[in-house]
């Protein structure tokens, strides 16, 4: 009985079993009524929209199994612009019947269980009308399962295939299954778009507070059905779609544009009539996913029935060319991209025929050259390539032409085919600049390939993999430059295999590349490391670990390294590496770029700047201290998530050795904007043997090999001495923009000669000579130049099958005619000599019409070759800003002059409008297209609406369905204002016209405020009252400047009014400050009265008696002046130069002798700066400048033209002494209503040298008080921010001070003195030293001509120091040490360790008087340098010289000797010696800026590296400085040797037994030791502490060659012989 009843229950389960599948019976054709709808605009009631309508029935039936019929019946296709919702949608009755034929056609799709496979249709249907047919299918579209009611999974559909939420509910009463299917369309794993315009830039996905911030773009759609059950299968009863794409172009919050998709398909009959196919081939027309056909041809800012391509591009290349002419036509920008949107349509043949009828004609032909680049099909690329084959276009204009087309062409595989064959083209290869163009074109099209497909094929990249493997093996440095930054271009995973084997510590064949190549390779993995980062990490880690590399290697391999986007844990393990890192160049590198990445706010860097803090933990503060010195790298970037927008800034500056020009620079810009970002351009320079290549000397070639051989026969003295890789002179600089690679160039020595040499040939001199022929007879010349600015679109499919598309297209004309005419007076003679130009008067005159037409476009909305429904923004930019000037240069006259002439202008210079825009129109019915302003037109009351609530948000669960809430909001009354501003010096007024109509305002949605139509206007008009004739500026220098003085000059006298007036003010100022300046030996004069025209005497006090500076850090010293006498030498006599007690006393005397210079002497220059009006009145300004050598006075006289204005300026400057200028300038009424006094002077701070600069103020404007009060409140805040020190005190009230002392060479002390505040920075550190001593005196010696002066000025403010004082030696990096020197033997205090061997310096301690010795080498003398009783002599070549002979000077000119202080100086900047000086109780050795980092010897490097300074010979960088000094004596070779030397270096064996590691051992040094020769006892000893090498005591010996490449077991104290004494067998 329980198994009947069991057996019962299942069967009436079974029986319940409802299979969900939709089901099409066969012999049954189902018939629903299907309408789709496509809307695009703002979510705001009462705006314009824009979008289409298709309604239709569906009639729908089986043939046979699994396959099914769909045919469309009564078909029509409606078409909206209008206001919504109000207005209604318009039949397109003529596109309809155009697509009858097509839409009434049947398709045959497959249907399994729901699910749409292969699409079937006759080739008569296009692929646009087959999409309709898709958008229905995709409605059928149904993954259900049995089993489950909700689940998700990833579904085809018309979109592609996406993340599809499921949810399946049963309504019992009803009868009917619901079905909602909600899809994710920023969640797909195969999205159907297209992107052009977007290869080069970054997706960018942040999350903040655990939270997704809304992409710009994003979409998702519902499906809703209502299905009927039956035991067979399922019955769609009815179904509607609703998708919905949101676009934010900044933020949510800032308003969004929407586009709608809505469908609706009501099952209405079943007919028993089957549907009957089409007498045609059914093929095979791919899935339900959508299929782009010909609307990427299609600009959507205008539609064109194409029908003959290349006549209707003659038609719009005639108009280009006629209509910009004079000036550029308004509608250029759209004619262009017109003339674009054809030839895309064009075939090869069509292009070739429109070339054969215009490449003749050189305005026909520029428009063509300009457009096929951006035309991007492969027949315009198989043109470029073919013309420049057979040699049609220039090697100029293909490179033009080819960079451009590379960046604009869409990437395929045929496209990079045609790319690779015309890069690999012998041709091209020829051309070096065309090579170098087209090989990183080739790497550019591959990196746009991978960009856009899934999986990108390594074979594409195999040419450029061979070429490499060819260039290596012949260490080819130019071709293996190039193919590395094609390789970095192209970014291919694959590409890191042949890359690896240039980098040093992978490949072996990086040992014979120069270091410049080396950072290329490393390089080129920063396109990888945005790809593949896991990939490159490690390879970049270990370059930057590997201490053994050169620091530039090093630093770049950090920057790759931080492109990969490290986590914490590796940023962690770098900041650790810092702690022990030895080179300071490196640390200050990474540790600025760690901390200014600790500030980023870029999304795409939150990560690495999270890390960053945390790094920062790790490392020491006092690396902040590092100066300018060693390498940075500075990161600045502003986001703001509000308008999704942002920018960063990158910098790398590499020093090597703290040269004055920094190793390389790299400088980096970056774009955030709507979630997206890109590398805008970069720029990289190298210089790191640009500056030796310009300062060395070239009579070093001739020199070369005598010169070598002695140098190497000293350094065979040291042991194991290993000269530095030859630095070739080299410069070079690279070009990325949106982060590729398009030019590069390597500038080295033989091409700046090369260059010389061709601007010395005769053809150099023909050209000349027919340029200013060709001048004389005047030149005219007319530029039309267009460029395709943006095009940037993204079209995707919508769930209607109909697509739609966001693009921005940015185009812009501009225009030229330029006239130009030249008179030279005498006419030049021939032979041609450019000498005579500087004794002729020359005459130009030119005049020019330069005018810029600029259109751009935002669409969002439908566009098809067949319709277009968008809503559009559109501006457009006019200028056209014409001028006419003439130019006079009379060289002999010194007469210089320049006229702006009058020229007619247009009615507007500028015009800008704006508007938005909702466009419906298609190809059948072009004149029926419909525009509607997005904000109706309206004149209603301004009201502004402080908020709008919308939901605006786009939920990222698929689940939900966005609808946004329709308000109608309020319109703007039109508004329209004109704003002008006179210049009646000009004789211009300048008008701005500004007028908005159809505008809204709402603060919280700041998208919808540029709404409507805007128009700015710029006029320029003629002023009111008499013309202008010209303008004119004129210079009149010499004898004959008074001639041109046009209205007479008069100084005030003393007894006017306005004299009076001025003292009277002068004396309640001043008289307080005379009483005090009275008592004070400091003080001094500041105004004489008499120079406003009054006798009075009125004095202040200078500075010292104000407040003292209040820093604790700093002692409380006065400025003391310099006395007449003290310091500073000076080619003045005393006669020509005043040093009173009183300063002012003396200008007044001065100024008594004669108040106005003009009286005693003529201008030495006049300049006018005048208008010449119709009715020859003056106006404008005269400056008069006058001359009294006797007294070092200059006066200054700048006055009013006009006749009724009487302002002026006078300025009045005297050098008063040795070390005091001083100046005063009164202005105003006859000079007379505003006065200050400036002076500046020299003298001591403390014991530091120091300049002080007074202002004083008599009288100023009123405004310019209140701005400097105002700004006096932020001045503490500012400064406390900048480091500087900010003290509160009672300073003078009327007076300004900067005092700047020199405590040092590289450092200033600056203070300022405020009436209210003190402030000061100490210690400030300087870019280079200051030549100038502690006594103020510059140190300059006699050369000469001035430019030898500043040469040596020059020469001493970049030179690095070593010195040695009471056996103090301080290097060149300023680290010291106690230098104990052996008898008798040279030590190498300084040499060049290049292989060029440019000079040596030696240091030998006499053995008898135990004095030092100095020996130079260099050029192809010998210099000694001795000590004789209180004296110092001076041998060249073992002749000496005798003092009286001095200066010595060299045949080449590269070497001097002069006397010094108290010893001698030793000048060969050129050769890398800056000075060489040596006096009895010291000696000092300066080299070179550019030498730095190539030395070596006792001074050290001089690269900046302090942990680094003790390294030997051989390279090992020892602990202790006595065995660093001892590794740099010259071993002497035998007892006879000359040099009475009798110690040599080796390695010593520790004398007793030490355990290491549990084994008896035997331990060698492995830093060499100081010992006698055999045969020589020491006389005099002392310790030094060396490492050592252990090993034990069984094995066999130390290698003892290679002691130096051993690595330190111990450290252990070992006797060095200083002094010896040799038995007779070894004499």
């Amino acid at each position: 009985m329980r198994l009947l009843v069991l057996a019962l229950a299942i069967a009436l389960v079974a029986s319940q079993h409802v299979n969900l599948a939709p089901e099409f019976a066969a012999s049954k054709t189902y018939v629903y009524k299907y309408e789709a709808l496509l809307l695009g605009g703002l979510p705001v009631e009462g705006l314009a929209r824009a979008g289409l309508k298709v309604s239709s029935k569906v009639l729908i039936s089986a043939v046979a199994d699994n396959i099914f019929l769909l045919k469309l019946a009564e078909p029509e296709i409606f078409e909206y612009s209008g206001v919504w919702p109000k207005d209604p949608f318009v039949p397109a009755t003529k596109l309809t019947a155009a697509l009858a034929s097509q839409l009434l056609m049947p398709i045959k799709f497959e249907y399994v269980n729901g699910v749409v496979g292969k699409v079937f249709a006759p080739a008569g249907v296009s692929t646009t009308v087959l999409n309709v047919h898709r958008g229905i299918l995709n409605i059928l579209q149904l993954n259900l399962k049995k089993t489950q009611n909700v689940y998700e999974l990833q579904e085809a559909g018309a979109q592609g295939v996406c993340k599809t939420h499921y949810l399946i509910s049963e309504d019992v009463k009803a009868q009917r299954i619901l079905v909602t299917k909600s899809k994710d369309l920023g969640n797909c794993q195969e999205r159907i778009i297209k992107d052009l315009g977007l290869a080069y830039l970054e997706t960018l996905f942040q999350c903040h507070l655990h939270i997704q911030q809304a992409k710009s773009l994003t979409g998702a759609a519902t499906y809703s059905y209502i299905m009927k059950p039956s035991a067979t299968g399922a019955l769609i009863t009815e179904a509607t779609v609703r998708e919905l794409h949101q676009v934010t172009p900044v933020a949510e919050m800032g308003g969004v544009a929407q586009m709608e998709a809505k469908q609706s398909l009501k099952f209405l009959e079943i007919e028993k009539t089957p549907i009957v196919p089409i007498h045609a081939d059914y093929l095979a027309r791919g899935s339900i996913m959508y299929e782009f056909g010909t609307e990427i041809l299609q600009t959507p800012i205008q539609l064109l029935r194409i029908n003959n391509a290349q006549a209707q591009a003659v038609e719009i290349l005639n108009h280009l060319v006629a209509h910009n002419v004079a000036k550029v036509h308004e509608d250029a920008p759209l004619k262009f991209i017109q003339l674009i949107q054809v030839l895309r349509v064009a075939t090869f043949e069509n292009i070739e025929a429109i070339w054969a009828q215009f490449h003749a004609r050189p305005e026909y032909r520029r428009w063509i050259l300009d457009t096929i680049p951006v035309v991007g099909t492969t027949a315009a690329l198989r043109f470029i390539e073919e013309k420049f084959l057979t040699g049609a276009i220039t090697i100029p204009e293909t490179v033009q032409i080819f960079v451009a087309a590379v960046h604009m062409v869409p990437a395929d595989a045929e496209v990079i085919g045609l790319v690779s064959s015309l890069a690999l083209n012998h041709k091209v290869q020829a051309q070096p600049v065309l090579r170098e163009i087209a090989m990183l074109g080739y790497g550019t099209m591959i990196a746009k390939y991978c960009a856009a497909v899934p999986t990108c094929p390594a074979e594409l990249l195999k040419p450029i993999h061979t070429l490499a493997a060819e260039a290596i093996p012949k260490a080819d440095i130019a071709e293996i430059t190039l193919l590395l930054k094609v390789l970095g271009n192209a970014g291919h995973p694959a590409s890191l295999k042949p890359i690896m084997k240039l980098l040093p510590g992978f490949g072996s064949a990086a040992a014979a590349l120069p270091i410049r190549v080396q950072v290329d390779a490393i390089l080129a993995l920063r396109t990888i490391a945005k790809k593949e980062p896991k990939m490159i990490q490690p390879v970049a880690l270990q370059l930057f670990m590997d201490k053994a590399l050169h620091p530039e290697l090093r630093m770049v391999a950090a920057v790759v390294l931080f492109e990969t986007r490290p986590p914490v844990a590796l940023v962690s393990t770098i900041a650790n590496v810092l702690k022990k890192e030895t080179s300071m160049q490196i640390v200050s590198f990474v540790y600025s770029y760690i901390r200014s990445l600790t500030k980023s706010t870029a999304p795409d860097l939150a990560g690495v700047a999270a890390a960053s803090n945390v790094a920062m933990k790790i490392l020491s503060p006092k690396l902040d201290r590092l100066s300018y010195r060693y390498s940075k790298a500075i990161h600045l970037d502003i986001f703001r998530s509000p308008v999704m927008a942002g920018a960063a800034g990158t910098a790398f500056i590499i020093n090597d050795g703290a040269t004055l020009l920094p190793r390389a620079i790299v400088a980096k810009a970056r774009a955030y904007l709507a979630g997206a970002a890109a590398d805008l351009i970069e720029v990289g320079v190298r210089t790191e043997g640009l500056q030796e290549a310009l300062l060395k000397t070239r009579a070093l070639e001739d020199l070369e090999n005598d010169r070598l051989t002695k140098m190497q026969r000293v350094m065979k003295a040291l042991a194991d001495w290993k000269a530095l890789p030859k630095n070739q002179p080299l410069g070079s600089f690279y070009v990325k923009f949106l982060g590729q690679e398009i030019a590069f160039a390597n500038i080295d020595k033989a091409l700046i000669d090369q260059g010389v040499q061709l601007a010395q040939t005769v053809d150099a001199k023909t050209i000349l000579k027919d340029a200013l022929k060709a001048l004389q007879t005047g030149i005219a010349a007319h530029i039309a130049k267009p460029l395709l600015a943006a095009e940037v679109r993204r079209i995707f499919p919508t769930a209607v099958g109909v697509p739609m598309e966001l693009s921005l297209y940015s185009a812009a004309v501009a225009t030229a005619t330029v006239k130009v005419k030249g008179i030279i007076t005498p006419s030049l003679a021939e032979p041609l000599n450019a000498a005579e130009l500087l004794k002729a008067d020359i005459n130009l005159e030119a005049e020019a019409m330069p005018s810029i037409s600029m259109h751009t476009f935002a669409v969002i909305g439908v566009n098809t070759a067949l319709i277009q429904a968008a809503v559009m923004a559109r501006a457009r930019v006019l200028t056209a800003v014409p001028a006419r000037v003439a130019v006079r240069a009379d060289i002999p006259k010194l007469n210089f002059k320049i006229e702006a002439l009058p020229i007619a202008t247009p009615e507007h210079i500028a015009v800008a409008r704006f508007e938005t825009l909702a466009i419906a129109r298609n190809i059948e019915d072009l004149a029926a297209e419909k525009i509607t302003t997005i904000v109706p037109v309206v004149a209603a009351q301004r009201v502004s609406i402080e908020r709008l609530s919308m939901d605006q948000s786009l939920a990222q669960s698929s689940e939900i369905i966005y609808s946004s809430i329709e308000v109608q909001p309020q319109l703007s009354a039109p508004i329209h204002k004109t704003f002008c501003l006179p210049a009646p010096f000009l004789g211009l007024r300048g008008c701005a016209e500004v007028s908005t109509t159809n505008g809204v305002l709402i603060k919280t949605v700041p998208l919808l405020n540029i709404l409507g139509q805007h128009a700015a206007l710029i006029s320029l008009k003629q002023a009111e009252g008499p013309a202008i004739e010209r303008l004119e500026v004129e210079v009149q220098v010499g004898p004959k400047a008074a001639e041109k003085i046009l209205k007479e000059i008069n100084i005030i006298e003393e007894e006017s009014a306005a004299g009076r007036t001025i003292v009277s003010k002068l004396k309640k100022i001043l008289e307080p400050a005379v009483k005090s300046s009275s008592s004070m030996s400091s003080s001094s004069s500041l105004i004489d009265s008499d120079w406003f025209g009054s006798s009075s005497i009125l004095s202040s006090s200078s500075s010292s008696s104000s407040a003292r500076l209040e820093k604790t850090s700093m002692k409380q010293y006065p400025f003391k002046k310099f006395h007449k006498n003290q310091h500073l030498n000076s080619q003045f006599t005393s006669a020509q130069l005043r040093s009173s007690a009183s300063s002012a006393s003396s200008f007044e005397a001065i100024y008594r002798e004669n108040k106005f210079l003009g009286n005693a002497v003529t201008p030495v220059v006049v300049a006018l700066f005048r208008a010449v009006r119709a009715d020859h009145k003056l106006l404008g300004y005269q400056a008069a400048a006058y001359l009294d050598k006797a007294n070092w006075r200059l006066q200054t006289i700048i006055s009013a033209l006009a006749e009724t204005d009487n302002w002026k300026m006078c300025a009045d400057g005297v050098i008063l002494s040795k070390f005091k200028v001083m100046s005063k300038i009164a202005w105003g009424k006859e000079c007379t209503e505003y006065a200050t006094i400036l002076k500046a002077e020299a003298g001591i701070l403390g014991t530091a040298p120091a300049a002080r600069v007074e202002f004083e103020w008599v009288k100023i404007p009123d405004i310019v008080t209140t701005y400097a009060t105002n700004l006096n409140k932020y001045i503490p805040g500012a400064a406390l921010m900048a480091g500087i020190t900010v003290a509160k005190a009672k300073n003078s009230e009327r007076q300004m001070e900067l005092t700047v002392a020199i405590p040092t060479e590289r450092t200033v002390d600056v203070i300022v003195k405020l009436p209210l505040l003190t402030l000061s920075k100490l210690a400030l550190p300087l870019p280079i030293p200051v030549p100038i001593g502690a006594n103020g005196v510059i140190r300059i010696i006699p050369e000469d001509s001035i430019l030898e002066q500043l040469q040596h000025l020059y020469g001493e403010a970049t030179s690095v120091q070593c010195s040695l004082v009471q056996n103090k030696l301080t290097t060149f990096n300023s680290r010291t040490y106690q230098l104990q020197t052996p008898a008798a033997c040279y030590q190498v205090l300084a040499q060049d360790c290049s292989s060029e061997l440019k000079f040596t310096v030696l240091l030998k301690k006499d053995q008898l008087t135990e004095q030092n010795h100095i020996n130079v080498k260099i050029a192809d003398v010998d210099v000694d340098l001795y000590p004789v009783g209180s004296d110092v002599l001076v041998k060249v070549n073992g002749m000496e010289v005798p003092i009286n002979n001095l200066p010595y000077k060299h045949p080449s000119g590269t070497v001097q000797i002069r006397q010094k202080a108290q010893g001698l100086a030793l000048h060969a900047p050129s050769l890398g010696l800056q000075e060489v000086y040596f006096s009895k109780d010291q000696w000092k050795v300066n080299v070179v800026d550019w030498m730095k980092g190539q030395t070596c010897g006792l001074c050290g490097k001089a690269d900046g590296e302090t942990r680094q300074e003790y390294s030997t010979p051989s390279g090992y960088v020892t602990e202790s400085p006595v065995s660093f000094a001892h590794s740099w004596v010259l071993s002497a070779e035998s007892c006879r040797d000359s040099t009475q030397c009798r110690l040599k270096l080796e390695s010593v064996k520790l004398e007793k037994q030490i355990n290491v590691n549990g084994q008896d051992s035997k331990c060698y040094s492995v830093e060499p030791v100081l010992r006698c020769l055999p045969g020589c006892l020491p006389l005099k000893t002392m310790p030094v502490t060396i490492g050592y090498r252990c090993l034990p005591i069984e094995s066999r010996s130390l290698d003892m060659g290679n002691l130096n490449e051993k690595s330190v077991d111990l450290r252990e104290t070992a006797e060095a012989h200083m002094a010896c004494q040799c038995n007779a067998q070894c004499a």
